[in-house]
C-alpha cells in the first residue's frame, strides 16, 4: 500500500502557527484574569488597559489560525491531489 507523507516543512509551519496562537490565548487568558483582579479591586483604568491587552492578544491568536486553517486546507487538497493520482496509477489492468 501507498503512503503519502506531508511535506514536513510546510506541516512543520503549520505547527508552529497553531503554537503561536496557543501562546497568544494564553497571554489573552492572563490579560482578562488581571483586567478582572484590577475590576474587583477598584482599579479600573488598569483593569482597562489589560482588557484592551486581552483583545489584542486574542486578534492576534486569531490572524494566527485563520493562517494555519489556510494553509492546512490547502495543504489538504494537495494531498488528496497526490492521493488520487497514486491510486490511479495503481489500477491493475489486464486486458
Amino acid at each position: 500500500m501507498n503512503t503519502v507523507h506531508m511535506p514536513t516543512e510546510e506541516a512543520q509551519a503549520i505547527a508552529d502557527l497553531f503554537q503561536c496562537a496557543a501562546q497568544e490565548l494564553l497571554h489573552a487568558y492572563q490579560r482578562n484574569k488581571e483586567a478582572t483582579r484590577h475590576h474587583a479591586s477598584g482599579a479600573f483604568r488598569a483593569a482597562l488597559h489589560h482588557a484592551r491587552m486581552s483583545c489584542r492578544h486574542s486578534s492576534a491568536a486569531h490572524e494566527y489560525l485563520t493562517h494555519a486553517l489556510e494553509r492546512s486546507g490547502r495543504m489538504a487538497s494537495e494531498v488528496c491531489t497526490v492521493t488520487t493520482v497514486v491510486a490511479d496509477a495503481a489500477v491493475r489492468r489486464d486486458h
